[in-house]
This record gives structure tokens, sequence and C-alpha cells, in this order.
């Protein structure tokens, strides 16, 4: 199903429409439409003069403490209330760890569409991975599971091509494991794993976002020497308890968790970000901003992690 994009807009101050072509492909949410309503329509965010600088988003929660729960994988919690609330969740995976492996969501074969919806704990349950993260933009919002759904951009699975690339940026993983941050026109040659986001966050360690809109995020980096994959959520739409970032922002964390390259995926009512719970059950690590704050958005495509367990509880 196509998209319909707006015809053309101007950034306040009279900044160039080319620069305002880059903050509508840096936006990490776009309003979704119903299945009745149609296809999800991408719009530019509104300008805000009063954004702080990316350094007060990030520079109060220093240091960042990472705790390991399964081989290859930390996990971190942590808030800040400057410049507002905001409470962060994050994944950082040893691709080289024994047992890790991903898989992104599998077509649905000869079903309509691209994929069946799920939400994120849904997926993690159905194909017993141990952490999940939602991943690109798509068409229509689901009704209930199963639902069909295209994909906007790149959807591989274990190399199966489904979905092709577009004009977004996209995180691929080769068949052993090596994790990348591929711009477009993106080549999947040498990728056994990949999914599309928005436009690429960080470029070797410049932060190519834009002060738009708060919103929840979610996004994908990889560290300067390729040893970990980071997977982040910044919770949003939560007055006093979490307030979004812009796409700068995130950028900013992003680079602050220790990302080289990261990737902005479909936030907002999307962002979820879940692992394997001690009990064997899903564990929702943030707070999807719903409606209500809590429940979960049923989404086209997921990328998942599989690994073996500590030695002891996690």
């Amino acid at each position: 199903m196509m998209v319909s994009l707006p015809g053309g807009f101007l950034r306040h101050g009279g900044c160039l429409i080319a620069a305002a072509i880059g903050l509508y492909l840096g936006l990490g949410e776009a309003p979704m439409a119903s299945a009745a309503q149609g296809p999800r329509a991408l719009t530019p965010p509104a300008m805000s003069a009063a954004t702080p600088a990316v350094s007060d988003a990030v520079g109060s929660t220093l240091p960042l403490a990472w705790t390991p729960i399964f081989r290859g994988i930390e996990r971190l919690e942590t808030s800040s209330s400057t410049p507002r609330p905001l409470q962060i969740r994050a994944l950082r995976i040893d691709p080289r760890a024994s047992g890790i492996d991903f898989l992104v969501t599998p077509s649905n074969g000869a079903e309509p569409k691209d994929v069946g919806a799920r939400s994120a704990t849904e997926f993690l349950e159905e194909f017993r991975c141990q952490a999940a993260i939602n991943g690109s933009v798509f068409d229509v919002y689901a009704q209930q599971r199963g639902d069909p759904m295209d994909i906007l951009g790149l959807s591989l699975s274990r190399g199966q091509r489904y979905s092709p690339p577009n004009r977004w940026d996209a995180l691929l993983i080769s068949r052993d494991r090596r994790a990348w941050i591929a711009r477009a026109p993106v080549d999947t040659r040498k990728a056994w794993n990949g999914l599309s986001g928005y436009r690429a966050l960080l470029v070797r360690g410049t932060n190519r976002g834009t002060r738009d809109d708060l919103h929840p995020r979610s996004a994908v980096g990889v560290s300067r020497d390729g040893r970990h994959l980071l997977l982040m959520t910044a919770d949003g739409r939560q007055p006093g308890y979490s307030e979004g970032l812009t796409t700068a922002e995130t950028a900013g964390w992003m680079k602050q968790l220790g990302a080289e390259d990261a990737l902005n995926l479909d936030g907002g009512g999307s962002t979820t970000l879940v692992i394997e719970g001690r009990d064997g059950k899903p564990e929702i690590l943030n707070r999807p901003s719903g409606p209500p704050p809590g429940r979960e958005r049923r989404v086209a495509n997921h990328l998942c992690v599989f690994a073996q367990p500590l030695s002891g509880p996690h």
C-alpha cells in the first residue's frame, strides 16, 4: 500500500528546503491511521524554538551501569529529569558471545501482505527468543493479532528478502553476526537479517538528528569496533513520567551508550523493548505510550535476539 507524502514544507527561520527534507526523513514517529482509515501518512514535525541542547538531555544521568542478564546481553535502566522527565531502557549485545543469534520477523508466505501483526511480547513468545525490539514502519494499524501488514522498507529474515529497501537506511546483520548500519540505497548482498528504520541518527559518530518534535523513540546502534549492538527505547507522551526525545537527542543518547553508528526505528506507540523474564515469560522493559500507557501496539516486524542463560539467575 502506498504512503502519501506532504507536498512541501519549510523550517522556521527561512532554512533551506533540503534541510526540511532532512528533518522529515529523521522523524521517529508518524501519525498512525486505523485500518478503516487506510494507509499510514507521514507528516512533518512542528519545530520548537525552545528545544534544549542535546547535551542537556543526556548529561544528568552518568555514569551508566550495565547488568548482565544473558550470556552476551546486558541491560540498562536509567532516568532523567533534565530537560524533562525521561525513561531510557537499553540492551547491549555482544554478537561474538556463545549462543547469540538474530532473527527478523519472517514473511507470512502465501498469506496476504508481508506479515501478520504481532506485539513484541507475542513475537518473543512465538519465536522463543530472549530479547526483541520493534522494527520498521508499516502501512496500517492492526486491529488484532495476525492482521495483514506491509512493511515500508527492507525486511530480510535469514536470507529471505520479502520487502525491498526504500529511501530509508537500515540495520544489516551478516550470517556470522556482524552488524552495521547501511545508508540508502541499501546493499543487502552480505546481509542475512536486516530491517529498515528511518534515517541514520549517527554516522561515524556524527549526530545527524534534528530538533524535531518529542516522541517515544526506538533505536539501534553499533559500536565503533563492532563489538556491541545496542537496542534502546525512550518512552514518551506520558507527562511527568517520560516525555520523549527529539531525533538529535536520541542520537546523543545512542552515542552516550557507546554507538558509533545508529538508526532511528519506528517510534511513538510502536516503541517496545521486551526480554524473557526470570519466569520464562515476556517482560516489557519500557512503558509503551498506549493508549492507555503500558498497552503494546501490534506492529509488522521485530528484531529478536537469541541468547543462553547466565550460570546464575538474572
